[in-house]
């Protein structure tokens, strides 16, 4: 979503920025919607994807292109650039089987684990699956710095702690994805994909109503009937509801579920913490202490520590429901986007990785110390950043997980942008629950599930395909011939 918010002219995305994990996806790569074709949708690729920068200023850039990035690598380690060679050709050789089933319904866990056995790469990959990504990265790679690097691209993304087990293989999938699909940011912003999307609806006799809040899934005779917002309309469904609806809160919403399904979505697992974004605008551009030849837009890191031991200590203080305020999880800086805002003034996008519910006061504690975190973003960043200073600052709005949870209180529980954890028993066929994973509702015939919470996950993945094949599944109409139209 993109909104103008804090001054006239200046937009922001309320959530993603770069939407790398919805280009391999067939909608995208194939185009299957003509979003791209016909209904306005455009990306710019950025060359430089990321840049990890520790407190000591030294830097560790990854391109799409695989070269360069072994070259910044061996720049630390001979030994690590050729570890990172062999991983992303790993990933290149797996990636097809991957994707396969990465936007399309899932293969129940263990018949997906009975498949990966048979080969040398398939059983690396269930290796990598059930280890942390510490651990995986410990094995690879010596040095300290390629090892911040890999840990942090893969906790950003699972919003998880360095050892938690289980998440190891998102180390993979990330180098794997960065290395043969470029990433994305849509021209006007992430609101632009939406937009694409609704042209698309219209175009094809759909109507979207706004505004609308639902209070209730119609049900009867054990089949999704429609909705009921809370202004008392109804709103009958022909073929099938769609609703993102956390599995924790199903039975608020709809009647009739098996209480077992119902039990087991309760027990889902949220991630361990959130994210608190800082949203502004800038009278002139960040001067960044960082060589010139980084390119501006690559997405930076800011790492304040110069080695692994002190960079893990900075995810402890979450462990434990507190904020760290000397070695803050930071990223972002600025963005010059033309027509994001008046006169080319720069947006601000900065963010810290933090607990829902701290330990001293719960989650609403957030309304009451949202701001002074955000005034200790601004000043730890001007360690790497030293003109970001009041007197640079227009404005500034602040989001804190709370407020995440608010923006979408169905769907991002406890401020959770992920939906829920990636916890290996939350992975693919398990995702939200093994009840649940195929989208569709036990007992609740023609109500399907959509949203982070389902497979594969939190980001910009474009998770309605997958609820759309299941949907075409089961309604006997065929799927590839459709999209081929």
């Amino acid at each position: 979503m993109t909104i103008e918010r804090g001054h006239p002219g200046f937009t922001h995305d309320l959530h993603s920025v770069h939407h790398y994990l919805i280009q391999p996806n067939p909608l995208i790569r194939n185009d299957e919607l003509n979003l791209l074709s016909k209904f306005g949708l455009e990306y710019v690729h950025p060359g430089a994807f990321q840049t990890t920068i520790l407190s000591d200023f030294s830097t560790l850039e990854v391109f799409d292109d695989l070269d360069r990035t072994c070259q910044s690598i061996a720049r630390h380690s001979e030994k690590d650039a050729e570890a990172y060679r062999d991983l992303a050709m790993l990933g290149a050789r797996v990636l097809p089987m991957l994707m396969a089933g990465m936007y399309t319904v899932p293969l129940p866990l263990h018949v997906t684990l009975g498949m990966l056995s048979g080969n040398e790469d398939g059983r690396r990959i269930i290796d990598m699956m059930f280890r942390s990504p510490l651990q995986v990265v410990d094995e690879l790679f010596e040095s300290d710095h390629i090892k911040i690097h890999m840990i942090r691209s893969a906790t950003e993304h699972t919003l998880g702690f360095p050892d938690d087990m289980g998440n190891g293989l998102c180390v993979l999938l990330t180098t794997a994805l960065q290395h043969n699909f470029k990433t994305g940011m849509p021209i006007g912003g992430s609101g632009a994909l939406a937009a694409a999307l609704a042209r698309c609806i219209e175009y094809h006799g759909g109507t979207i109503i706004k505004n609308a809040k639902v209070e209730k899934v119609l049900t009867s005779g054990g089949r999704a009937t429609g909705l009921l917002t809370t202004d008392g309309d109804e709103y009958a469904a022909r073929d099938a509801v769609v609703a993102s609806i956390h599995p924790r809160n199903l039975d608020k919403f709809v009647d009739g579920i098996p209480d077992t399904v119902v039990a087991r979505g309760k027990r889902t697992i949220q991630s361990p913490y959130g994210i608190i974004k800082i949203d502004g605008g800038l009278k002139e551009p960040l001067k960044k202490n960082m060589p010139s030849h980084i390119s501006e837009d690559s997405i930076v890191k800011w790492i304040f520590a110069d080695n692994l031991r002190d960079f893990l200590k900075a995810f402890d203080p979450m462990r434990h429901g507190e904020i760290n305020y000397d070695r803050p999880l930071l990223a972002g800086s600025d963005m010059q986007i033309p027509g994001r805002s008046p006169e080319d003034n720069p947006l601000l996008y900065l963010l810290q990785h933090v607990p829902y519910k701290l330990a001293d006061g719960g989650a609403q504690k957030w309304d009451e110390i949202k701001e002074r975190v955000a005034d200790n973003m601004i000043e730890k960043a001007a360690y790497f950043m030293p003109n970001l200073t009041p007197d640079n600052i227009l404005f500034r709005l602040v989001d804190s997980p709370l407020d995440m949870e608010r923006h979408s209180p169905n769907s991002m529980v406890d401020g959770d942008a992920c939906g829920l954890g990636f916890h290996l028993f939350q992975f693919g066929g398990m995702r939200p629950t093994p009840e649940l994973s195929n989208y569709a509702v036990p007992n609740v015939e023609g109500l399907y599930l959509s949203g982070p919470f389902m497979h594969p996950g939190g980001g910009v993945f474009s998770i309605g395909r997958p609820v759309a094949i299941k949907m075409f599944d089961d309604m006997g109409i065929d799927f590839d011939k459709v999209v081929a139209q």
